[in-house]
């Protein structure tokens, strides 16, 4: 469930644009506006919209698309965007499966999966799409091939230099948006908010800043490189600088990025030069430990950098620099030496091979090496490849994530490294140590993943600089060196060393170490250690089989990791690491959880799930719950010996998510409607449950599928109270036994909620399209054992496709689908999605293709009805509600998107439409208190134009201050029928049908009524 709201919700920014991002772009984003406006498909894509931005270097391109992409996501199901495709032109069909896993929402998703296989899973999604920085019409033909499937309304956006890529793959040329140079006046409101932070030039400057802007020819990079070199300096400054840019003999845009960095001092050129070779996309906080190890003053020379536009920082904290910055970098690198040993930095494949193949071929010049290993076909490392090299500081020979390393041939031995070197990368090193000579005095971090190593070195290293180790997939490595003199190591990943015994002491001696990761050590038998650490925080050994002895406390942990270790008990100082808030004990053996448990007063998460041994006795959850009071997850899944929870479950008064799926819980306590800030309860296969008591106001998700024995279920309208920005799922799949007032329960919570969320998106709409999150939205999806379509849906039919007329000048704000499925053997064989697609009275398609649920339902049991409310589908189809009449079409298909292969029609189908003339009903119903009602009946007044009566102001203020007791509960009688009594759910499903003449009345009335003669005429 949670994956399938975050299908829809989930925000994908490719940065946050600062606001200096968007200066003088105004009227391109409204040309812009009108070509995504335009709708129109594409020959190669099929319905599809084909955009392309083009353009030289420089010029916004990458800027456009990041702002049209923050404002368009929340229209649509998916969407990617994806950087600098030109860098990753070597690997199409890693960047192919980057782009559909992002898409689907699916990590594991097979990269030999065939093409139509993958279409058919994003059919009918509606998408939106960035490609940047196309070079490669190969590559780009292979990632338009995963759109045909996608439904209308999908859009591609492509950013590209080269105009001809766009006519390759049939982009209409009036598709094609080619940004120009700048006017002047554009560019002058750019280069002076880059140089003096304003709009205008500063006073005497006006005529610097127009010679200035001429010199930068329209081009926004060169504008803001420019702009932020010279800033607010003085005339004089000014004057040289603009006099060496004129003096320079390469193109303009290079003659001013060049300006720029011959104005960097000797460390800032480093510090750029490094940037533009090694660590472009990299984490900050990285980069300065890195360099600060070489002697460079990091911190200061980055903030020289970004402050000259040379750099920027995400807000990811990543390091970014242009293409044409980095182009510089290199070209300033190469210039004028011809032999590639006698470079200081080196990541060109050919010049790589050339100095590590070749003896003496490097030099004391080289000071970085980078090599992605998977573009080398053959390459023969020299012994003494790197022993020349004696100024080298960065050594990163690695496999990016999805690709395979090709072949290197290692000599028997490698001599010396340089002992500058602040960091070694050297993925799949297939020596069985590194050079006994090494030095280490320098390095910040070593990565030699998958290795085939058998120890690190011999002997104890000076690792004083040494903050990171990662040794994982290191299979043959069967212990670690003595690393007492890592005096600021603070993290250590040993994941999947399968040959790893027992580690160093050393390891548990250090103060410093914060991360120690050791998931699948499967030999791993004890880790344990009676020092109490003051830096610890995160520890995992998930997986660790033959680990039985644990023992490791710190005052600063805060995320311990046990899960499907071999641990048979915890040991009582896991009490003694009181700041620990993620604790995941996972199908361990144990029987018993310690008393101590109970010391974790800061623990957000505990998960205790798959624990067969594990007896929860009331009692001692009674104690647990006492002490651990800041729980915000609370797993307690498939614990079969849990029969009941303690009363004092409310005292978790942060408690966001409980699940106890798989329990055997036969009832829930009372208190738990009290749990205020309880959102999601997962109740699925337990098979004990009998009957659910009143539940949060606060629930989004509730889950009770296949519990056998559930009969009964409590009113579900409280659900409906809390809808502002949020989503309901509701599950009773397979839950046989429910009573009939249950079901009807459960219904009437649909409707309700669904009814709320409609009104609350008024306030969405409201802000319009560009200022609406999808966070904003709500929806509402249930599901229930039926034999009908619920009786409050006006348009209801055994027919899958039915015409729904729009009464003319009605106020509507949204529509309810809801669906009856049977169960059948392709169903159960296949999985079912169930879509709903709505045309109008020509046949075409209006809006996207709306879904019940992402995940196949498969394995039902008897006659289901789902229920769903989709406020995206009903935006993507309202400016069609005009025409008065729309076809509704339900159908059920495979996970595929396939109808045939099931062959299965819904029973019955059914539309409600919401209209605002509904709010006083809504108001009604809502379990609110009278304030609250009243500021949002007044609210949604105001922006529906309804009036709030002093006469519903009565009503409302009534039901604040009825007790809650049998003998002032209000009834209904019908006068013009005189022959039912009604509760006040019948008589608003009775005004909705047009009967009005509804007396109220209290039971004191009615105990009067009963001594006339009239008493007979009522039915009790």
């Amino acid at each position: 469930m949670v994956g399938d709201v975050l299908e829809m919700l989930e925000l994908r920014f490719p940065k946050e644009l600062k606001s200096k991002d968007l200066v003088g772009f105004d009227k391109i984003l409204k040309e812009m506006q009108l070509l995504l406006s335009r709708n129109r498909g594409n020959l190669l894509v099929g319905n599809v919209q084909v955009i392309g931005i083009c353009g030289m270097s420089g010029i916004g391109k990458t800027t456009i698309a990041k702002i049209l992409f923050s404002q368009q996501f929340p229209l649509y199901d998916s969407v990617c965007f994806i950087e600098n495709m030109k860098e990753a032109s070597q690997n199409i069909e890693s960047l192919k499966e980057k782009m559909v896993s992002e898409l689907l929402k699916d990590e594991n998703l097979n990269s030999k999966e065939s093409t139509l296989l993958i279409g058919k899973r994003l059919s009918n999604k509606k998408i939106f799409v960035v490609l940047d920085d196309v070079d490669n019409l190969e590559q780009l033909e292979v990632l338009c091939e995963e759109f045909k499937y996608a439904s209308p309304e999908s859009k591609l956006i492509i950013t590209t230099r080269n105009k001809d890529l766009l006519r390759g793959i049939m982009v209409d040329e009036y598709d094609v948006y080619e940004i120009k140079t700048w006017s002047f006046e554009e560019s002058l409101e750019l280069f002076c908010s880059s140089a003096f932070k304003s709009k205008h030039p500063k006073k005497g400057y006006e005529d610097l800043a127009k010679r200035a802007v001429d010199y930068a020819g329209g081009v926004p990079l060169a504008l803001n490189v420019l702009g932020s070199s010279l800033g607010d300096r003085s005339i004089e400054f000014w004057e040289r600088e603009l006099n060496k840019v004129e003096n320079y003999s390469c193109d303009r845009i290079q003659k001013v990025l060049r300006v720029s960095y011959e104005g960097l001092h000797d460390l800032e050129k480093k510090i750029f030069l490094d940037i533009a070779f090694f660590f472009k996309d990299e984490s900050k906080d990285f980069v300065e430990r890195v360099l600060n190890a070489c002697g460079f003053y990091a911190t200061g020379g980055l903030k020289v950098l970004e402050d000259k536009a040379l750099i920027t920082i995400s807000d990811g904290n990543k390091i970014k620099m242009h293409g044409l910055v980095q182009d510089l970098a290199l070209s300033i690198v190469r210039e004028g030496i011809e032999d590639h040993g006698k470079r200081s930095r080196l990541r060109d494949l050919a010049e790589i091979s050339s100095v590590l193949e070749c003896k003496n071929k490097g030099s004391d010049a080289v000071e970085g090496i980078k090599l992605d290993l998977s573009q080398i076909d053959d390459l023969h490392l020299n012994a003494n490849a790197f022993s020349i090299m004696t100024e080298l500081r960065f050594l990163k020979l690695h496999t990016p994530c999805g690709k395979i390393s090709g072949n290197m041939d290692y000599p028997i031995v490698l001599d010396q490294f340089s002992s500058k070197l602040s960091y070694l990368e050297w993925n799949g090193y297939r020596l069985k140590s590194l050079p006994e000579s090494f030095c280490a005095t320098k390095l910040v971090e070593i990565r030699m993943v998958q290795s085939h190593i058998t120890e690190l070195w011999h002997g104890v290293k000076n690792l004083v600089n040494l903050e990171g180790i990662d040794l994982s997939e290191c299979k043959y490595l069967e212990n670690l060196p003595d690393l007492s003199k890592a005096s600021k190591l603070k993290w250590l990943n040993l994941s999947d060393c399968e040959s790893l015994v027992e580690l160093h002491p050393s390891v548990l001696s250090l103060d410093t170490l914060e991360t120690l990761i050791l998931n699948g050590c499967k030999k791993l038998k004890s880790l344990k250690s009676e020092k109490h650490f003051r830096s610890l925080k995160k520890v995992s050994v998930e997986g660790c089989t033959s680990l039985k002895e644990f023992a490791l406390s710190s005052d600063k942990m805060e995320s311990l990791e046990l899960k499907n270790a071999g641990i048979e008990q915890l040991h009582s100082s896991i009490g003694l690491s009181s700041n620990l808030r993620y604790l995941n004990l996972e199908g361990l053996r144990f029987q018993n959880v310690p008393n101590e448990l109970s010391s974790l007063t800061s623990l957000a998460e505990l998960r205790i799930s798959d624990c067969k041994e594990l007896v929860l006795e009331k009692q001692k959850l009674q104690a647990l719950f006492d002490g651990l009071r800041s729980l915000r997850l609370l797993h307690l899944k498939d614990c079969s010996n849990l029969l009941e929870l303690p009363e004092n479950i409310s005292v978790l008064s942060k408690l966001c998510e409980l699940r106890l799926d798989g329990s055997g819980v036969e009832t829930l306590p009372e208190s738990i409607k009290h749990l205020s800030l309880l959102e999601i309860l997962s109740l699925e296969n337990c098979l004990n449950l009998r009957q659910l008591p009143e539940l949060p106001t606060t629930i989004k998700e509730l889950t009770a599928a296949n519990c056998k024995s559930l009969v009964t279920v409590p009113t579900l309208k409280t659900l409906a109270t809390m809808m502002t920005g949020r989503e309901k799922f509701v599950s009773f799949e397979n839950c046989t036994k429910l009573d009939g007032s249950s079901l009807c329960r459960i219904a009437e919570g649909a409707e309700l909620s669904s009814m709320n969320a409609a009104f609350q998106n008024v306030f969405v709409r409201s802000k319009g399209a560009s200022g609406a999150s999808c966070h904003n939205y709500n929806f509402v999806k249930v599901c229930s054992p039926g034999s009908r379509v619920p009786e409050q849906f006006t348009y209801r039919s055994r027919e899958s496709s039915f015409k729904v007329k729009i009464p003319s000048h009605s106020n509507i704000l949204g529509m309810v689908l809801s669906v009856l499925i049977s169960p059948s053997e392709g169903i159960k064989n296949h999985g079912a999605r169930i879509f709903c697609q709505c045309y109008d009275a020509d046949g075409r398609k209006v809006g996207y293709a709306t879904r019940w649920f992402h995940e196949a339902t498969k394995d039902l049991k008897g006659d289901h009805v789902f229920v769903w409310y989709d406020a995206l589908h009903f935006d993507s189809i309202v400016k069609s509600l005009e025409e008065q009449e729309i076809i509704f079409e339900f159908f059920v298909a495979n996970e595929l998107g396939e109808r045939d292969v099931l062959n299965v029609l819904p029973k019955e189908c059914g539309v409600c439409l919401i209209f605002g003339s509904e709010l006083h009903n809504l108001l009604r119903n809502l379990e609110l208190d009278f304030e609250s009602k009243w500021e949002l009946g007044l609210r949604l007044g105001s922006e529906l134009g309804l009036e709030m009566g002093s006469e519903l102001r009565l009503e409302l203020e009534s039901q604040q201050h009825r007790p809650i007791s049998m003998a002032t509960e209000r009834f209904y009688f019908n006068e013009d029928e005189s022959d039912g009594l009604y509760n006040e759910e019948h008589v608003h499903r009775s005004e909705r049908k047009g009967i009005h003449n509804i007396k109220m009345f209290s039971v004191e009335d009615m105990i009067v009524s009963m001594t006339s003669s009239n008493a007979t005429r009522i039915k009790y």
